[in-house]
């Protein structure tokens, strides 16, 4: 049985998720495994400094942590996504100030997303007709009642923790020790909401 997300709860933790090169770390640790700040600098053309710093940051609020046993001397530092998922809901906020920091990092996430597709939609090409063939999306008008739908997305995400825990980098590993096995990061997402065409 897979483990509960971390329920945020938290304006303070939150917010350091509405910093966009905190994010791009973060993605860049938790979908590609371990790196070092060398590594992280080359992909989010950063100053080393802003990198270490920004890594710290998400370190304090338990989003990442360190992993000496990568490190090949004393001076190099490896960093990693913390294990486990973690989720949020607007509904946990009833601040103004936690309201405003939660549907902040929402909006993020989803314009984020969004963008992701739109690159992929302008760069599939690339990727072969197999990948394109493989590459799916849906849309599906359903009436469900709050309960049915919360039902329904539990297991949605439990097919795809299922499919995560299986496949997700090993976070003891560099990148250049991982197997070569056909397989890519793939992005998956969805939305599930009322709706009154």
């Amino acid at each position: 049985m897979t483990e509960q997300a971390r329920r945020l709860t938290d304006p303070d933790i939150l917010k350091a998720l509405t910093h966009p090169l905190r994010r791009r770390i973060y993605r860049l640790l938790s979908e590609r495994g371990p790196a070092t700040v060398t590594l992280l600098n080359e992909r989010v053309d950063a100053d080393p400094g802003q990198v270490s710093y920004h890594l710290r940051e998400l370190a304090k609020r338990g989003f990442i942590e360190q992993a000496p046993e990568l490190a090949r001397d004393r001076r190099e530092r490896w960093w990693r996504a913390t294990p486990g998922a973690f989720a949020w809901s607007v509904t946990d906020f009833t601040d103004p100030v936690g309201r405003a920091v939660a549907d902040t990092a929402e909006r993020l996430t989803a314009e984020e997303d969004f963008e992701r597709l739109r690159l992929y939609q302008a760069t599939r090409e690339a990727w072969g007709a197999e990948w394109m063939g493989a590459a799916s999306a849906g849309r599906s008008p359903i009436r469900l009642t709050p309960v049915e739908l919360r039902e329904m997305c539990a297991e949605i995400n439990e097919v795809v923790r299922r499919w995560y825990e299986d496949r997700r980098p090993d976070p003891r590993s560099r990148p250049e020790d991982r197997p070569q096995d056909g397989r890519e990061n793939v992005f998956f997402f969805y939305h599930a909401f009322p709706d009154n065409p």
